[in-house]
């Protein structure tokens, strides 16, 4: 049986606040639609949550404002997202996250990674630039993806806020490809759409795994 791995990197900065119980509704709505989906597939679907942000007292020895929830967790049994656990506040340490989600995952995989059974999807959402990373620079985290991306095994995806022509531009200079990157503007309606994005991305990857299709463009039609 096909396994499933979906890593979601989530913004927690302080510029989230506003849209704090819309985050929390949509993952928690993914969630339920990832389980719809694994039934009807017949492949077992896994979460990790990676919720960053970073405070003014942070270094690069702190790893609090790294929370790491749901680790493997599967979905049709994975609690939802709460209030309590979800708290947005400080700045945006992009690059921190994608290396230390992306690390977490692989030490927690281990052998599970050889299998040609298990299938990784990261998926990046933010509405900042990044601001505050200590531990990892840009072209670390190039060559992270660009490693991992290699064999098709693990797909990246970025959601980010701004402009088309600037997100596509940082999430290329990350590795990510076009197809697999969807802007959103800061309004309640941008936001939305932001999230449907993510949803769709999810019903588009495990339906491209599972029938043995590219999955470098899941956010195509979406753009």
């Amino acid at each position: 049986m096909k396994k499933i791995h979906t890593l979601s990197i989530l913004d927690r900065s302080s510029s989230m606040s506003s849209y704090k119980a819309r985050t929390i509704e949509s993952f928690n709505a993914d969630l339920a639609s990832l389980r719809e989906q694994a039934k009807s597939a017949g492949v077992k679907v896994y979460n990790t949550l990676l919720t960053f942000a970073s405070n003014n007292n942070w270094s690069a020895s702190d790893e609090s404002d790294f929370r790491f929830s749901r680790v493997l967790a599967d979905v049709s049994d994975c609690p939802d997202l709460t209030a309590e656990e979800y708290t947005p506040n400080g700045g945006t340490p992009l690059l921190d996250a994608i290396g230390k989600g992306i690390e977490r995952l692989k030490t927690e995989l281990g052998d599970d990674l050889g299998s040609d059974d298990v299938h990784i999807l990261v998926s990046i959402f933010t509405d900042g630039e990044e601001n505050s990373s200590r531990s990892y620079e840009k072209d670390q985290i190039k060559k992270m993806i660009d490693h991992f991306s290699e064999n098709g095994k693990w797909t990246f995806t970025f959601i980010g806020c701004g402009s088309l022509e600037n997100v596509t531009a940082t999430s290329g200079q990350l590795g990510i490809k076009a197809g697999n990157t969807v802007a959103f503007q800061a309004t309640d309606a941008g936001y939305n759409a932001a999230y449907c994005a993510r949803s769709t991305s999810y019903t588009a990857y495990i339906s491209s795994v599972t029938t043995g299709q590219s999955t470098d463009n899941l956010f195509t039609e979406k753009k």
